[in-house]
């Protein structure tokens, strides 16, 4: 079976932070275990060290859970990071590809959009330029009463407007 490039870096990493000092105390608490494993195999004529290996396949325990959980948190981080990383390059090489025909797109598909809605759209956008309007009109009266009235276009002139420009998205 072949083993991917990721099973491979957690394995060189976890090779070279076994904690030595903890092998031991983990065979003496799994001791019972362990001399129950042994006893059930001691017909196939094993050395121990093929024994500690098999119980440890077997178990599927770590020598130190603490120090284990440490690197798998590691290696997680490092490989999260890697694909972050990755998938950032893949969003800026479709941005620098792909950005300006998607907004051309995306532009064009909403001005296709303001003449579906336009009955519905244009006297509420109308009705908020009034009022946007009459409330710059109320503020430049509060600053200088005898200034010139803001002039807005009637609705007509509006409509006129929007009837010469609706071709021109």
């Amino acid at each position: 079976m072949a083993v991917d490039e990721a099973t491979k870096k957690q394995d060189e990493l976890e090779l070279y932070q076994i904690d030595d000092k903890a092998i031991v105390p983990f065979f003496q608490k799994h001791l019972e275990e362990l001399r129950q494993f042994i006893h059930d195999r001691q017909g196939n004529n094993l050395c121990l060290l093929v024994l500690l290996k098999q119980f440890i396949r077997t178990y599927r325990m770590p020598f130190n859970m603490q120090r284990y959980m440490e690197v798998q948190r590691t290696f997680i981080q490092r490989s999260l990071h890697d694909k972050i990383q990755d998938r950032q390059q893949a969003v800026s090489h479709w941005i620098q590809e792909f950005a300006g025909r998607h907004r051309n797109r995306m532009i064009q598909l909403q001005c296709l959009y303001l003449d579906r809605v336009k009955d519905r759209l244009l006297p509420e956008i109308e009705k908020l330029l009034e009022n946007r309007i009459e409330h710059l009109q109320e503020k430049l009266d509060e600053k200088a009463p005898d200034a010139a009235p803001l002039s807005y276009p009637s609705s007509s002139v509006i409509e006129t407007q929007n009837a010469q420009n609706n071709e021109s998205c």
